[in-house]
C-alpha cells in the first residue's frame, strides 16, 4: 500500500513539475519581447514601501483560509520565512498567478491586485522559494552590476519563471504553505525593521484586523500572539491579541452591505474579468463587510486614536477624522497605499457610506456600555467633525449626502448622553428629544449639576461636558441636533421654573447659592445681542415672587431668607463666591451688576454705591468689606 502511495504521489509531482517547466518556458518566451520586458520594467515603479510584501504574504494566507501564520527570521537574520495552515489548495492557477504581471487567476472576484502583489517581493529579494501541497519551486532574480558604477540592476525575468526544486524545505508540521525569501537586495536594511513596519510597537491595529477576519494565531519573529473575538450578549464584539508580555483590546464594529449594481460595474470595469463570468459576477456581488476597529485600554475604556486610518488588511496612507480605524475591501491604487477615484468610483463610495453605519453601531455601544459620565466623554472623544480641505475622504464624509445618511440613522436612536436628577450618573435620549440648552446654562450646569437640568429645562437636556466640542459640530452639522431658541427657553422656563424651585434641597444656603448661579447664567445669556429681548425670571425675592434679570439687582433687596443676616452669615454666604488668588467678584455677579449698570448708565454709579452700602451695612467683619470694597471698586471704573 504505501509503494502504491509513493508511486502516486511521484506521478502527482512529476504532473506538477511538467506544469512548471512549460509554465516557465511559456513565460521566457513572452517576457523576453520588448512588450514583456516592458511589463516587467513596471514592477520597479510600482511599490514604493518595500515591507509591503509581507502584507501581501499575509492577505494571500487570510485568502486561504489560514488560522495560524508565522514569519520568522532565520538565524543569520538573512532570510524571512512565511508559513501558514490555509485549507484552500495552492493549485495550478495559483501558481500561473504567481508567475504572471496583471495576469492573475485570483479573478476579478478578489480585491488583490491580478497576482502582482507576490511581485513585491522583488523589491526585497533576489529569491523565493514555495512549498506544500506537494509543490517545491523557487524564483530567482539574478543581479547584474553596472562594471562602470557598480550599479545592481535586477533581471526580474526571474520573477515570472518559476524552477522546480526538490531541496526546498517542506512547511512545518501544522502548516501547509511555505514561502521562503533569500538574497536581500539592500543588506544594509535590516529585516527585522521589515516585521517592525509590519507591526509597529505603537500601533498594533493589525491585530484586531487579523482577529477579526479569523486568525487565531500570528507569529512574528520570537512573539506570539493568541488571537481571538469575544461576542457579547448585546451583540458587540471585542478583539484580542494575547502574548507573554503585552496584551491588546479593541471593540469591533462590523457592517454588512450589499454592494449596488453601479458599484459592481465600476469593481468589473477595474478589473475585466475575461473567463467564468457567471461565477465572477456571483463573488463580486456577494454581502461585503466594513469593519471599524476601536483601541481600549485594559479597562475596556476606550483609547481612540487622533485620526483614525483607513484598512485594506494592510494599512493606507489614508486617514480619516474618526478615532477609530476602518477595514474594507476598497480598491487601491497600485502600490497599495491610496484609494483611487474614490469621489467617481460607486464601488469606493458605498463603502464610503457604511463609515456612517459604523459610527451608528459605535454610539449605539456607548449607549449600552458606559452609565459613568467621565468614561462616557472619553467615549465621545472619537467623533469629529470632517474637513474637506484635508482629502477626498473627508470631503465625502462633509457631504450633505453621506450627513444625511447619518442623520437617518440616528434620529430615533437614544445615544446623546443627557443629565439625570442623580448626581454622577448618566442616561441617553434621542437626538429628535434632546434639548441643546445655550452655551452659559451649559457651561453653569456643568460647574453647578445640583441645578437638575432635566427640571429646570422640563425634558432632556443634553450633557455637552460629555458629548465634546468635536462631536457636538458634527451632529450640528448633520442636522442632528440644534441649540434652544430664544422661545423654547421662555416656554420651557414657563412651565417649569417654579416645579424647580420646589424640587431643589431644603437647605436655605444651597437654594441660594443655586439662585445666583442661574442668574449669572441669564445675566451672559441676555447680554448677547441675539438673546438680549429675552427676559427670564431667574430671581426669587423674599416676598417669594420672580423677577428677571433686568428687574433686579440682588444688593437693593434683602437676602432670601425669613430673617437679617448678620456679618459672620453674610460672609460665609459671600465668601465661597470669591476665588482664593483675586479680590474680585465672581463673573456672574459681576456680569448682573454690569448688565443693571448698562440698562441704567446715568444710574450706573449709583446702583454699584447703593451696593457697596448695603454690605456695609450688614458685614460686621472688615475683612469682608475690603474685599467687596475692592472688587466694587474694580468694577465701577471697568469700561462698562
Amino acid at each position: 500500500m504505501n509503494g502504491k502511495l509513493g508511486s502516486r504521489a511521484q506521478m502527482t509531482d512529476n504532473k506538477k513539475r511538467k506544469f512548471i517547466e512549460s509554465l516557465a518556458h511559456e513565460n521566457q518566451k513572452f517576457y523576453n519581447t520588448q512588450d514583456g520586458r516592458g511589463a516587467l520594467r513596471a514592477l520597479d515603479l510600482t511599490f514604493e514601501h518595500r515591507g509591503i510584501y509581507l502584507f501581501e504574504l499575509v492577505q494571500n494566507a487570510l485568502d486561504a483560509g489560514a488560522k495560524s501564520i508565522a514569519l520568522r527570521l532565520a538565524e543569520d537574520n538573512d532570510a524571512l520565512t512565511c508559513q501558514h495552515d490555509g485549507t484552500k489548495e495552492l493549485n495550478k492557477g495559483d501558481v500561473e498567478g504567481l508567475s504572471k504581471i496583471f495576469r492573475s487567476t485570483k479573478g476579478a472576484s478578489s480585491v488583490g491586485f491580478m497576482g502582482i502583489g507576490f511581485k513585491s517581493i522583488f523589491k526585497r529579494f533576489g529569491e523565493v522559494r514555495i512549498s506544500g501541497w506537494d509543490w517545491t519551486f523557487r524564483y530567482e532574480v539574478l543581479q547584474k552590476r553596472g562594471e562602470t558604477y557598480g550599479d545592481v540592476q535586477p533581471d526580474l525575468i526571474g520573477a515570472v519563471t518559476p524552477i522546480w526544486d526538490d531541496t526546498i524545505d517542506a512547511p512545518e508540521v501544522g502548516f501547509t504553505t511555505r514561502f521562503e525569501m533569500r538574497g536581500r537586495i539592500y543588506p544594509t536594511e535590516a529585516l527585522r525593521s521589515d516585521l517592525a513596519r509590519f507591526l509597529p510597537d505603537d500601533d498594533r491595529t493589525l491585530l484586531a484586523i487579523l482577529a477579526g477576519s479569523g486568525l487565531k494565531r500570528l507569529e512574528v519573529d520570537d512573539h506570539v500572539w493568541e488571537l481571538g473575538i469575544h461576542e457579547e450578549p448585546d451583540g458587540s464584539l471585542e478583539a484580542t491579541a494575547l502574548s507573554t508580555n503585552e496584551n491588546g483590546l479593541w471593540q469591533l464594529f462590523p457592517v454588512k452591505f450589499n454592494p449596488s449594481s453601479e458599484a459592481i460595474a465600476r469593481f468589473l470595469e477595474k478589473r475585466r474579468p475575461t473567463e467564468e463570468r457567471e461565477q465572477v459576477y456571483a463573488e463580486v456581488a456577494r454581502p461585503r463587510r466594513v469593519l471599524g476597529v476601536l483601541p481600549l485600554d485594559n479597562e475596556g475604556v476606550p483609547k481612540p486614536p487622533k485620526r483614525g486610518r483607513v484598512y485594506a488588511t494592510l494599512p493606507t496612507e489614508v486617514t480619516l477624522p474618526f478615532g477609530l480605524h476602518i477595514n474594507a475591501d476598497w480598491l487601491l491604487n497600485i502600490s497599495r497605499t491610496e484609494i483611487p477615484e474614490i469621489e467617481a468610483n460607486d464601488w469606493q463610495r458605498g463603502i464610503v457610506d457604511q463609515i456612517a453605519d459604523v459610527l451608528v453601531c459605535f454610539l449605539c455601544w456607548v449607549a449600552r456600555t458606559f452609565s459613568k459620565p467621565d468614561r462616557a466623554k472619553v467615549a465621545f472623544a472619537t467623533l469629529a467633525q470632517p474637513t474637506p480641505e484635508l482629502g477626498a475622504l473627508e470631503a465625502l464624509l462633509a457631504e450633505p449626502r453621506w450627513l444625511s445618511r447619518l442623520r437617518d440613522r440616528l434620529e430615533d436612536a437614544a445615544v446623546l448622553p443627557m443629565w439625570t436628577e442623580e448626581t454622577g450618573a448618566l442616561a441617553f435620549a434621542k437626538p429628535s428629544q434632546i434639548i441643546v440648552p445655550p452655551a452659559p446654562l451649559a457651561e453653569t450646569f456643568k460647574q453647578y449639576p445640583a441645578l437638575i437640568p432635566t427640571v429646570l429645562l422640563n425634558g432632556s437636556v443634553l450633557r455637552q461636558d460629555v458629548l465634546g466640542s468635536n462631536a457636538r459640530r458634527l451632529l450640528v452639522q448633520a442636522g442632528l441636533i440644534a441649540e434652544m431658541s430664544p422661545r423654547d427657553l421662555e416656554d420651557a422656563w414657563a412651565t417649569s421654573l417654579e416645579n424647580w424651585w420646589k424640587v431643589l434641597p431644603d437647605d436655605e444656603t444651597k437654594r441660594r447659592d443655586l439662585l445666583f448661579c442661574i442668574w449669572g447664567a441669564m445675566s451672559k445669556l441676555t447680554a448677547q445681542e441675539s438673546w438680549s429681548a429675552v427676559d427670564l425670571p431667574c430671581v426669587r425675592t423674599a416676598d417669594g415672587t420672580w423677577r428677571s434679570v433686568n428687574d433686579v439687582a440682588f444688593f437693593n433687596e434683602p437676602l432670601p431668607s425669613e430673617r437679617e443676616p448678620g456679618g459672620n452669615e453674610t460672609r460665609q454666604f459671600i465668601q465661597p463666591f470669591f476665588p482664593k488668588a483675586s479680590c474680585r467678584l465672581p463673573e456672574g455677579w459681576i456680569g448682573a451688576l454690569q448688565q443693571r449698570a448698562s440698562k441704567e448708565r446715568e444710574d450706573g454709579d449709583r446702583v454699584l454705591s447703593q451696593a457697596l452700602n448695603w454690605i456695609n451695612n450688614h458685614a460686621k467683619n472688615i475683612s469682608l468689606r475690603e474685599v467687596i470694597e475692592d472688587a466694587t471698586t474694580a468694577l465701577a471704573s471697568s469700561p462698562t
